[in-house]
């Protein structure tokens, strides 16, 4: 049987990247899936047509996770498309150029933790009623390895994808006895946009200080959050995973 057979699945930050990557992996597992993105039109396009040409089943829309107003859309067209909301990925984030913290000007700080922190809050703020409603849900939210391990040159994103971690563990305990878990994915050095608008040395660099000596691709992330939207990860509660290449030191 599918992993996730029968589930509706509502992917934000989902055409490029591990977002696209966990949405053709949720639909080989059996979930219908709403792939959510701000523009990317095309991008969005082929991916429900990879989709559907593997059997799946995907509807797609528009969410800009700086507006509030987006978000809810999202979770209300997936309830209304699907009848309920199952799995929840909050995946949207940004990073800047590295630079040091006091290059930084305030109102890309402000973006960065706009996107990649309050565009999260919005996401669970929105879907856990339903899910609280229904007594079962699956949250999986987007960090990264720089949560744990935060790099000189991106104080912003370090910093946000931290936040998302502690945010992940607060809400979870406070819904986990009531049927819904909710955890986050931190992944290592991934080839994404993000990961190859980055200096070129730093990421030559990066890739040969990892044990594997390459950076991690999409299809490698994706598993983790299907892992955590299954009923397998029942037991698993605010945890943070990180697929990460041996990029490890705590």
């Amino acid at each position: 049987m599918l992993r996730l057979e029968g589930k509706s699945a509502l992917v934000i930050g989902s055409a490029t990247g591990i977002g696209r990557a966990v949405c053709l992996a949720f639909a080989a597992e059996g979930a219908t899936v709403l792939a959510a993105d701000h523009g990317l039109r095309d991008d969005k396009r082929t991916l429900l047509e990879a989709i559907s040409s593997a059997g799946g089943r995907a509807l797609a829309c528009d969410c800009d996770v700086t507006k509030e107003a987006d978000v809810r859309g999202a979770v209300e067209a997936a309830v209304a498309e699907f009848g309920r909301l199952d799995i929840m990925v909050n995946n949207a984030g940004i990073g800047l150029p590295m630079r040091s913290f006091v290059e930084c000007d305030w109102e890309d700080w402000q973006r960065v933790f706009d996107v990649n922190l309050v565009g999260v809050a919005w996401g669970m703020k929105h879907a856990l009623p339903y899910m609280l409603a229904q007594g079962y849900g699956r949250i999986v939210n987007t960090a990264s390895q720089l949560a744990h391990k935060p790099a000189p040159g991106a104080a912003a994103y370090s910093a946000s994808k931290a936040a998302v971690v502690a945010l992940t563990t607060a809400v979870a305990m406070e819904v986990a006895e009531r049927g819904v878990v909710v955890n986050s994915v931190c992944p290592g050095p991934t080839d994404t946009h993000t990961w190859r608008a980055s200096d070129p040395d730093w990421r030559a660099w990066k890739a040969s200080q990892l044990p594997i000596r390459r950076v991690g691709e999409p299809r490698e992330i994706a598993p983790a959050y299907v892992y955590l939207a299954s009923d397998e990860a029942s037991y698993m509660i605010g945890q943070s995973i990180s697929p990460n290449g041996g990029d490890v030191s705590w």
